[in-house]
């Protein structure tokens, strides 16, 4: 009887220069389509919450401000910018804005406006060695920061008085209490890191923050990093910034045109246009993977099954003496299907662990060249996708192997043996 295992193993590992050839063929395909799809999801995911975050498209801020932090305001909150000598953050004496609900009573009325919401900078408090901003904001108006609970951040998502969401890097956790002066805050929700300075502050309530102009010492009091500020420098009703959300298919020129002829004093920044040039190019760069990905998988196709008929050649007089043995037809095929389905298999696994090191360097990258964070897809997008790419190498083998397979399992067993090189 044939042994068809005892074969397959014999012949791959008589030809282990051909089956290097064929797995590393295969696990190059696999590697890049695996990383090339969880990069596409990941850095739409980001740039769609980054843009959600910033509101985008608009931001009015008390003028004048510093350069650096209109220069850099799209990625990083407003009132925090970071050093061009040193790692640590430079934090700037912040401006506020009269507001009382006017000013975003009267922007939400200009036409194209499809949201205003309202963020206060409080002061800045150390933990553990970390400087961490205090930022009040408008859960009931907010576009900016709840969305990064919407991808899975943990804890709770209501938001009481006395409660607050923290940035990843903060130091705190659902149910940690934060301690700055007389305010005692209770931590809901911890955010997805954002690979901005988002990820060291504190959101809560802004009708909070404004209940602590109640007894504080009315002062521009500051604290720089490493201190707990104890007093505050912005009265009730006072805001440090107005983000803006616009309605669908709304010009951010005219928008902004009516915005600085309604209102004075104030700049207008236009927060989108960065966020929305990462995402261009950062999908171009997944097009052009997944093109990539296509012209390899053609090729190693063809790869694949030349190496096989090559193989089918040679082992001719094999096949024939098989078949006047009594070898079936289909089982001359099995041995052929079986080497190749064992090699892309094993070309696939390798793709895999390729690809979780293209993923390692692609997210490094993305975050130093364009300061987005990468979010990983869900545990079962990460599933379909592993399963997708194995799937994709089996099917590039038994494709390219059918037809050498077929050739093998129609030899006459008599012409084979006299003719067989």
């Amino acid at each position: 009887m044939l042994n068809a295992s005892a074969l397959v193993a014999r012949n791959l590992s008589a030809t282990r220069g051909r089956t290097a050839i064929i797995i590393i063929a295969v696990a190059v395909v696999v590697g890049l389509l695996f990383s090339t799809l969880v990069i596409e999801i990941g850095v739409r995911r980001s740039t769609e919450l980054g843009s959600a975050r910033l509101g985008a498209d608009i931001l009015l801020l008390p003028s004048p401000l510093p350069n650096l932090i209109i220069y850099i305001q799209w990625k990083d909150p407003v009132f925090i910018a970071p050093s061009n000598t040193t790692a640590h953050l430079v934090y700037l004496r912040p401006r506020y804005i009269d507001d009382n609900g006017t000013l975003e009573r009267g922007i939400s009325a200009i036409p194209g406006v499809s949201g205003v919401s309202p963020q206060l900078f409080v002061g800045t408090l150390n933990n553990s060695g970390r400087s961490v901003a205090l930022v009040g904001f408008d859960p009931n108006t907010d576009f900016t920061v709840l969305p990064w609970l919407k991808a899975g951040g943990q804890g709770q998502t209501s938001l009481g008085p006395k409660m607050a969401i923290v940035g990843s890097d903060t130091g705190y956790g659902p149910g940690d209490d934060v301690g700055w002066g007389s305010l005692t805050l209770r931590v809901t929700a911890v955010l997805e890191p954002t690979s901005s300075t988002m990820d060291q502050t504190i959101f809560f309530p802004i009708q909070t923050a404004y209940g602590l102009v109640r007894g504080a010492t009315s002062s521009m009091g500051f604290a720089g990093p490493g201190q707990n500020s104890l007093s505050v420098g912005f009265k009730a009703g006072q805001i440090s910034a107005l983000l803006i959300k616009l309605q669908k298919g709304a010009s951010e020129d005219e928008v902004g045109r009516l915005i600085s002829g309604t209102i004075s004093d104030y700049v207008v920044i236009y927060g989108a246009i960065a966020t929305r040039q990462v995402s261009l190019e950062t999908r171009g760069i997944a097009t052009y993977e997944f093109f990539l990905s296509g012209l390899l998988g053609t090729s190693v196709l063809i790869l694949v099954a030349s190496l096989a008929s090559m193989s089918i050649n040679e082992r001719k007089r094999e096949f024939g003496l098989l078949r006047s043995l009594g070898a079936t037809k289909g089982s001359i095929s099995k041995v052929v299907m079986g080497e190749v389905g064992i090699v892309s298999l094993l070309g696939s696994v390798l793709g895999l662990a390729v690809g979780g090191l293209v993923l390692a360097v692609s997210e490094f990258f993305l975050s130093q060249t364009y300061s987005i964070s990468f979010i990983q897809p869900t545990t079962t997008d990460l599933i379909e996708f592993m399963l997708g790419s194995l799937g994709l190498g089996m099917l590039i083998g038994t494709v390219a192997a059918s037809f050498p397979a077929y050739r093998a399992s129609r030899m006459d067993p008599y012409e084979a043996l006299t003719r067989g090189e």
